[in-house]
């Protein structure tokens, strides 16, 4: 019964992607199956009622693979250097009761707050399943869950990364929404769900373009963990 279920989900998630080429996610290839408990049932319930598929755009990070793969897995830190160089004012943070390396949250004052989890990862993809509230200005907040799809591929130099996130509304307000507002929705999810993808392209390519300049900017600031930092000054900065 789990494998019909899956191969309908697979079959499901195929028909919703069938139009998209900008982006090569071949909709068999999410392993459904490698999941299991809470995150199983967190993906096949978004797949399962998607309202909303957005694309992020496709962006090259003039960086190495290592180190924007790094600073995807460590976003607490990636965000601390922004903060401190002023490149951006998210506060994303780890549960201080509970850590987990796999789940971080996202917040900007008045504007969202979004729980990312890393469900999976290959070669050049992360799942993650976000949950969370952005703001919508005049209109009722919105609540939510995506599947998000990064993709980040070594080309030629660079990091070639673009993303899919698949959107279920749990707001009800939105549950019937017209094509105005369904446009609205996209333009706020595409800008906040890129948020993190956006704070470690600026952090991975300032590593490799003046890795010692960005060392010696955030070493000793109370927004960075410089625990991390030695390691990330260890593992890629030093030449």
């Amino acid at each position: 019964m789990r494998y019909v279920r899956t191969w309908a989900l697979s079959a499901g998630v195929s028909l919703l992607a069938a139009g998209c080429s900008a982006v090569a996610i071949d909709p068999y290839e999410i392993p459904v199956v490698r999941l299991s408990g809470k995150s199983r049932d967190d993906v096949e319930a978004i797949l399962a009622d998607v309202a909303a598929k957005v694309e992020l755009e496709t962006d090259d990070v003039r960086s190495r693979p290592d180190i924007y793969d790094f600073l995807l897995t460590e976003m607490p830190f990636t965000a601390g250097i922004l903060r401190e160089l002023n490149r951006g004012k998210w506060d994303i943070r780890r549960d201080p009761e509970k850590p987990d390396p796999n789940v971080f949250t996202v917040i900007e004052p008045g504007s969202m707050r979004l729980r990312f989890e890393l469900v999976l990862k290959d070669e050049t993809r992360r799942f993650y399943v976000c949950h969370g509230r952005y703001a919508m200005g005049l209109f009722p907040d919105l609540e939510g869950r995506t599947l998000v799809v990064v993709r980040a591929v070594p080309a030629e130099g660079v990091v070639r990364t673009n993303a899919m996130v698949y959107v279920r509304i749990d707001t009800p307000f939105y549950a019937t929404m017209a094509k105005g507002m369904r446009s609205l929705v996209e333009n706020v999810v595409r800008d906040k769900s890129a948020i993190f993808i956006r704070a470690a392209r600026w952090v991975a390519e300032e590593a490799a373009r003046r890795p010692e300049w960005l060392y010696t900017q955030v070493k000793e600031s109370a927004q960075v963990d410089q625990a991390i930092l030695e390691d990330f000054h260890r593992r890629f900065l030093i030449r």
